[in-house]
This record gives C-alpha cells, structure tokens and sequence, in this order.
C-alpha cells in the first residue's frame, strides 16, 4: 500500500473511483468503503449488466451480433457472448463503442446527484477513461499479483485460466495507475486492506 503521488494530504473527498483490473479486488475495497467509512457505492460493470437487459441495447446488438449469442426469447446467451467477445477484438470493440458511452452517462449523472445531496459516492471500474478520472475527486488504483487475480476470475466466475488471462490481458489498466492518488495492494488479507484503506481515508 502506497501514497502514489508522495504529496502532502489533500483535502476531504467525496466521489472516489475505485479502478483496478480483473480480480484484483475492487469489490473487497468497495464492500468495505460502504460498511466501515459509509461511502455510497456503485459498480459500472453491473451499470453495464443493466444496459444488456434493455431491448433497445439488445435490438442495436443484433444488427451485427452473430444470432448465436442470442437466447430463443432475444435475451443474450452469456456464455456464447462472452466467448466471442474473447476471440473476436473486432466484436469487441463494436459493443464497447455502444455500451461505455451508456454506462459512462450513467455514472456522471450519479455523480452530479452525489454531489448536490452532499453524498460520499464510490464508483468502482475496471474501465476506466480520462474523463471518468476527472469526474472524482480522488483515484484509488487496487492491484493484485496476476496468479492471485486469475485464480480469483476462475473461482468466482467461471472462467478458464485461459480466458482469465485473456480478459486481464484485454484491458491495459496499468496504463491508468500513474493517474491515482493512492495504490492499494490487495492480495486477500481484509485486514491488511481495511488498515491501508484507514491511511488513504484519512488524507482524502
């Protein structure tokens, strides 16, 4: 756990993002956000998980989707929509440019609400972007050794090694790491994250 920028402590804040890869153990840092330092919290990839219920998103993914991805009732077959996503940058890339534009309008209008409430909001991704970044007040970039993360993503959901590492490999986040007040590691011990998550609280 490390003060990334090595400045003096900065301000009270209150809209966090919480950025990191792949299991590397946001949703700990999120739960604990939210239960010992009573921050409100959001995850955009479960924004995203919303955006793929919605008929309008699911009718824009079958004009180019395979018809393979898609359950008899036009619902997504997650699985099959998953695996092509993996092998497919092409596909890939065509969902991303329709669901971040979604999920990001989301998340700022979340935050504008925060804000005039008066609320503590995190809001946790593994996508970032430089005008996500710029919406909170403060970046928490949690990090996890890559056999711990894979292990993670095979136990928690589902994956095959091979396509952990394929997903961890998809995302580049590193490249956002510089851009975060604070780098938390978090290798699975609660306690070690909720004593570093007290350090980087009390300079926010």
């Amino acid at each position: 756990m490390s003060d990334k920028k090595g400045v003096e402590p900065i301000l009270q804040k209150d809209i966090l993002a919480v950025i990191g890869g792949m299991g590397s153990g946001k949703s700990t840092v999120l739960h604990l956000l939210r239960e010992q330092f009573h921050y409100e919290t959001i995850e955009m990839d479960r924004l995203a998980k919303d955006c793929y219920k919605d008929r309008a998103f699911l009718s824009a993914l079958r004009a180019f989707l395979p018809k393979k991805v898609f359950q008899e009732n036009g619902d997504l077959a997650f699985d099959a929509f998953r695996s092509l996503l993996l092998s497919n940058c092409t596909y890939r890339k065509k969902v991303e440019t329709l669901v971040h534009p979604m999920v990001y309008r989301k998340t700022e209008e979340r935050i504008h609400l925060a804000r005039q409430e008066g609320e503590r909001l995190a809001v946790e991704t593994a996508l970032p972007n430089q005008a996500f970044l710029s919406l909170a007040d403060a970046v928490l970039f949690v990090e996890a050794p890559l056999p711990i993360r894979i292990a993670r993503l095979v136990e928690k959901r589902g994956y095959t090694e091979r396509e952990a590492r394929e997903m961890i490999e998809a995302q580049h986040i590193e490249e956002y790491r510089d851009c975060a007040d604070f780098v938390l590691q978090n290798a699975g011990d609660v306690e070690r994250v909720k004593d570093a998550l007290c350090q980087f609280i009390q300079r926010i």
